[in-house]
């Protein structure tokens, strides 16, 4: 039976969490609380497993809730579920002991969610507590412990500073047995410099205290490589209280430390994903609404408004195709993703792929070449599916061919001799050696595989990244010189839809500029074949739009050209003088000619970015006395990233997508051109981050 107590004074929202609660979870005994008096009554008792709380009580808020419980009952999960607490009410709870941290605004499910994994991440505590109270076992047990465990054994006459370890001990160390030196001066000399004082300082402050020895540390093999060494141990005292001995065990816990290492590095990379995410889906949108408003407030000629649709339609599909990723993902990862299997001749599955491609590959003056046997065998497969493979094998060789490159497709039927799925070096015809990487594992020998393979005269990649190409969350680009379109999820969702085809997928490249080739292997048939905004009132917008920056130089700096364009339009719609450059080298180059009046510049842009652009411009601003008034347009739309915007020199900080006259109005305002829209509020020198 599982027990919660409840603490929320609401009675809609305990009726909600009930009734989630319920249903998730068959046995179920919820106790709730709405007062203070019945808060310590419960805390008395406390017969409950995890404590749900809301932030704001009549009585008190949510975070004196969490310090009572935990001063109590310091291993008890709690979670706060409320819709009235804010970010740093988060942090502050996590600091105090918080489980979990749910928004009654988001989907109730959100909250049974949470519960589980509160209640499993306190099994796993329990359960390594009990792991320790085993060490105190009798001897005899601890030493078959000890060799069934892989732990050494230690002890230490503080007296003689004779030190004494097993052979278990010596081998976690790195040395041949019978070869420790015997003294602690030996022992300190295997640990690494950097934790030497650390491990002295553990042993000073156990013994002020009367504790256990408990510290976690590095030794250095005598190959060099290091280990991570977890060392437990008691100290034993004579009648006076000096201490005597010390004795205890070590455990290799290196695997451990790369776990948690592995762990913390996916969680930095999905954060880098989400601004991405943030990044790549913003951008379109912009496009999509300015050149909207455009079209619904301005009196275009057929050429401008075949164009303003052009470009509404590419951004629209752009995002479209982002979202697609991101739910493809989404299904792949909770193996939700269904195949409609049935006999599939390949040769039309890439033919009808080239052809979704072919303008996207003309507009880079990029050779399409296609060798299809059309003699290989059909596949049980997913037409759509396959289709997608293709599709996304050849996106990212246009992606990331120059213009005027080359890019060939090849279908092909072999006999599969397994491909490992570790990286390895394939000697090519010029007798160099191509980096190799496989997603997939082992195909059996014995059946005809059909074999499609893009090769491509791009960019390449390199040795050190090849064999993350096909994991998620994984990108060449960092996210701020993140030079291409896209989320870097189509090859990770290639890789598993072969996979799930029951196929292998492989990359080859010689390394940066020396292009790349993928191939994947798929078994013959064995049978006969919302987005929320405020709308603008349209009304005001036309009465005030008229030449608002009359005669002001506008510098804006964008490496999308859809962006440029219509910034340009907004704001020589107003009057001003746009300067438009798609990249920070260009923008410092005009800046050695032309004063502008103001800055406009995107964030994330290849090569150099946002930040240096101004830092380099206020560095140049240092030894003129002037400052040129500067705007951060940017689809990254973090509250940090706002704050690395105006400490970098920004004066403003605007998120994508903008609205054309809010944009207009900022820059009057910070140019000193002051109007007001409208019921819309001026641009201020330090914005909320929007969205």
């Amino acid at each position: 039976m599982l027990r919660i107590l409840l603490i929320d004074d609401n009675p809609d929202d305990r009726i909600l969490a009930t009734r989630e609660l319920q249903h998730e979870f068959s046995e179920i005994e919820i106790t709730s609380i709405i007062d203070a008096k019945g808060l310590d009554a419960a805390l008395e008792t406390c017969i409950f497993d995890l404590i749900i709380t809301d932030y704001q009580l009549r009585w008190t808020d949510g975070l004196t809730v969490v310090n009572a419980v935990k001063a109590k009952y310091p291993d008890m999960p709690v979670i706060m579920f409320t819709d009235s607490g804010s970010e740093e009410v988060a942090v502050e709870g996590m600091k105090s002991g918080l489980s979990d941290y749910v928004l009654k605004g988001r989907p109730i499910r959100r909250l049974a969610i949470a519960v589980r994994e509160s209640l499993e991440k306190q099994r796993i505590r329990q359960e390594y507590a009990l792991t320790l109270e085993e060490l105190q076992l009798s001897e005899e047990r601890f030493r078959l412990a000890l060799d069934s465990a892989k732990l050494g054994s230690w002890d230490w006459n503080m007296l003689t500073n004779e030190v004494l370890w097993s052979e278990n001990h010596e081998l976690l160390f790195g040395l041949a047995p019978g070869s420790f030196l015997g003294t602690y001066e030996g022992f300190i000399a295997c640990v690494h410099p950097d934790d030497r004082e650390l491990i002295a300082e553990s042993i000073t402050r156990a013994l002020e205290t009367k504790t256990d020895y408990n510290q976690e540390h590095r030794v250095i093999w005598a190959d060099g490589s290091i280990h991570w060494i977890a060392g437990r141990g008691k100290f034993f005292y004579d009648k006076s209280g000096k201490p005597t001995r010390m004795s205890g065990v070590v455990l290799d816990i290196s695997d451990r430390k790369q776990r948690e290492l592995e762990l913390e590095q996916e969680n930095r990379m999905k954060d880098e994903f989400l601004a991405i995410v943030s990044h790549e889906l913003r951008t379109p949108l912009n496009a999509i609404l300015g050149w909207t408003q455009l079209l619904r407030t301005r009196h275009f000629d057929e050429a401008a408004r075949n164009r303003s649709l052009e470009i509404i339609a590419r951004n629209a599909n752009q995002q479209n195709q982002l979202i697609n990723d991101i739910l493809d993902t989404s299904r792949l990862m909770r193996g939700k993703m269904q195949l409609e299997k049935s006999p599939i001749d390949l040769v039309n599955v890439i033919q009808n792929s080239l052809n979704t491609v072919e303008l996207t590959a003309q507009a880079k003056s990029i050779k399409l070449i296609s060798i299809l046997n059309g003699s290989v065998g059909q596949i049980m497969g997913d037409q759509n599916r396959l289709q997608q493979i293709v599709w996304n094998l050849l996106s990212n060789a246009i992606k990331f061919t120059p213009s005027g490159g080359r890019i060939e497709i090849r279908l092909s039927q072999i006999e599969d001799k397994g491909q490992g799925d570790k990286e390895t070096k394939r000697q090519g015809d010029n007798g160099e050696f191509a980096s190799s990487s496989s997603s997939s594992p082992l195909l059996p020998s014995s059946s005809p595989y059909a074999c499609i393979s893009v090769s491509d005269t791009g960019e390449g990649i390199t040795s050190e990244f090849l064999p993350y190409v096909f994991q998620r969350f994984r990108q060449a680009d960092s996210k701020f010189s993140h030079s291409r379109n896209g989320l870097g999820l189509g090859l990770a969702i290639v890789r598993q839809l072969v996979e799930l085809h029951g196929g292998t997928v492989t990359a080859e490249s010689k390394g940066k500029g020396q292009g790349a080739t993928f191939r994947v292997l798929l078994p013959l048939a064995t049978v006969e074949p919302q987005f929320n905004n405020s709308p603008t009132n349209i009304d005001e917008v036309s009465k005030y739009a008229t030449q608002l920056l009359n005669g002001l130089q506008v510098l804006a700096v964008d490496d999308d050209d859809d962006t440029l364009e219509l910034l340009s339009m907004i704001l020589e719609e107003e009057g001003a003088e746009v300067t438009a450059v798609s990249s920070v080298k260009k923008a410092l180059q005009v800046l050695e000619t032309l004063k502008p009046d103001i800055l406009i510049s995107d964030i994330g842009m290849p090569d150099a970015d946002g930040y240096d652009l101004i830092r380099q411009i206020r560095l140049n601003e240092t030894l003129k006395g002037e400052m040129l008034p500067a705007i951060a347009l940017t689809a990254y739309g973090r509250s940090e990233d706002e704050k690395w915007a105006l400490a970098a020199g920004f004066q403003l900080y605007l998120a994508k997508p903008v609205e054309p006259m809010i944009l207009v109005e900022a820059i009057a305002n910070l140019t000193a051109h002051s109007i007001k829209i409208g019921n819309s509020e001026p641009a201020r020198s330090s914005p909320k981050g929007r969205g």
